[in-house]
């Protein structure tokens, strides 16, 4: 175990404890829209999905097991056609009053969706962040 200041670092248990943290960002990943869209939250937890197709399955994968929590936030753009883009929300999503939000569909806007797990993605508590950021 290393110790730095009051901060306690554990290698062996991968746990950080008592970290005052200034500044951070995190990893945006580049999603592409397709019938299957698959986000791995092992390459980040901020999904910039351009929306140009309809998403008939949206999959996760590499979500940390149960007793951790794991958060994602899609940042989702509107392609530049006149075409509805829609997405098929899995059923662990849960929204508020059990109703997904209807996604912006003017070119270019933008849409944010955060939700969060914490038993390995069996069930995402799931809101909209931002709707219809122009």
């Amino acid at each position: 175990m290393v110790k730095i200041s009051s901060a306690r670092l554990d290698m062996e248990t991968k746990r950080l404890d008592r970290p005052q943290i200034k500044n951070y960002t995190e990893t945006l990943v580049a999603v592409t829209a397709s019938d299957t869209t698959k986000l791995d939250v092992s390459t980040g937890n901020v999904f910039d999905l351009t929306h140009g197709t309809n998403i008939t399955t949206l999959a996760f994968s590499n979500v940390p097991a149960s007793g951790s929590v794991c958060s994602i936030t899609i940042i989702r753009t509107k392609d530049a056609t006149g075409t509805t883009r829609t997405i098929a929300w899995p059923a662990s999503f849960k929204w508020p009053a059990a109703t997904a939000p209807t996604l912006t569909q003017t070119t270019g806007c933008v849409d944010i969706i955060v939700a969060l797990t914490k038993n390995g993605g069996t069930t995402w508590y799931a809101f909209a962040s931002g709707l219809n950021m122009s």
